[in-house]
């Protein structure tokens, strides 16, 4: 008697350990679900918000276009009543919303270069930033675009064009805290070019010219770094 009310019990406690676990699968399998989810309005969400930001760019860079010709149609046909429209126009696009302009599309490259900077997509990242170099050269981003794209250069051993990019950030910002650290990237790229004295004379250079204590620590690593 005793034995079949141990089996019994055994029999009960396994069934309730099967409801359990059919539970718990059944949760899980639902949270899973639920996960994938998320994760598809997320990326649902972040493409829309990037077509957005592309649709909301191509408008500001045409604004910005009219903003430029608007003194070139004023002066052909901004005289006399037919004017009017022309003059209209010209008194909701003035100097400071131009400028306003040219920073708001330098700061969206910006970004988008970092996002595919982030991600290693460096040949992209590089479009942008040359974008912000060529086209919005008096915003503040655009130290930071000549670093990144050096970087991204450097990244894909792409050594001499990395190599002019910092020696253009020398020319234009020579007490820049960034140029500094660019300078000490050059030192590396002689360094893997086996040109060992040029990278001890940059290395050397970064620390007389530089105070910044992050970037005089890096020069002085790489230094000790050498067999000299």
């Amino acid at each position: 008697m005793k034995l079949n009310t141990f089996f019994s019990l055994c029999l009960f406690m396994t069934l309730l350990w099967m409801q359990f676990y059919a539970s718990v699968r059944e949760t899980y399998n639902g949270t899973s679900e639920l996960k994938a989810e998320v994760h598809h309005l997320n990326s649902r969400l972040k493409n829309e918000k990037l077509s957005a930001e592309l649709e909301a760019e191509e408008f500001l860079e045409f604004r910005q276009h009219v903003a430029t010709l608007m003194p070139d149609v004023l002066r052909k046909k901004g005289g006399g009543e037919e004017g009017y429209p022309f003059r209209s126009l010209a008194s909701t696009i003035t100097k400071a919303d131009s400028n306003r302009l040219r920073v708001t599309i330098a700061k969206t490259l910006f970004e988008k270069g970092k996002e595919s900077y982030r991600k290693k997509q460096f040949a992209q990242a590089n479009r942008a930033f040359k974008q912000i170099v060529d086209k919005f050269s008096y915003t503040p981003y655009v130290t930071e675009a000549y670093f990144l794209m050096a970087e991204g250069y450097y990244q894909t051993d792409e050594m001499e064009e990395c190599t002019h990019i910092i020696q253009q950030m020398i020319e234009l910002f020579p007490n820049h805290e960034l140029t500094g650290f660019a300078m000490v990237r050059l030192g590396r790229i002689y360094e893997i070019q086996n040109r060992n004295e040029e990278a001890v004379d940059i290395y050397r250079t970064v620390l007389r010219s530089f105070p910044q204590r992050d970037v005089a620590s890096q020069a002085r690593s790489s230094l000790r770094g050498m067999d000299l």
